[in-house]
């Protein structure tokens, strides 16, 4: 079996059981996603997330570019969803998903200078 994704830690390895950590270009992706949803209803960001996945289908792009577009498509797919059964509108700061992955990166940031 190959990787599978975990948007929580990673990419998690079936054969090894290994957590291999999203990339800078997916984290940024992701956050491109989110600055762009802020304020949009499901309606809007179903619309986004179809035309991210037309851009991560059509298989004009290779390595770093479709990994890209792929983790964008992702980040639609999931705040669509989250969109789903919620009357307003996107707000990261709403968002449990987000604020889960900002807590786990607090923790698993180096301490400041000094400390220990």
């Amino acid at each position: 079996m190959g990787p599978q994704q975990d948007r929580a830690s990673g990419l998690v390895d079936d054969a090894s059981d290994e957590v291999v950590e999203p990339s800078e270009d997916e984290r940024a992706a992701w956050e491109r996603v989110r600055r762009s949803a802020q304020g949009m209803r499901h309606h809007e960001a179903k619309t986004a997330w179809d035309s991210a996945r037309e851009a991560a289908e059509d298989g004009s792009r290779t390595g770093r570019d479709a990994a890209i577009a792929q983790a964008e498509a992702d980040e639609w797919e999931r705040i669509t969803e989250a969109l789903f059964d919620h009357a307003g509108a996107y707000d990261s700061a709403d968002d449990p998903f987000v604020q889960g992955e900002l807590e786990g990166r607090a923790h698993h940031a180096p301490p400041p200078p000094g400390r220990r």
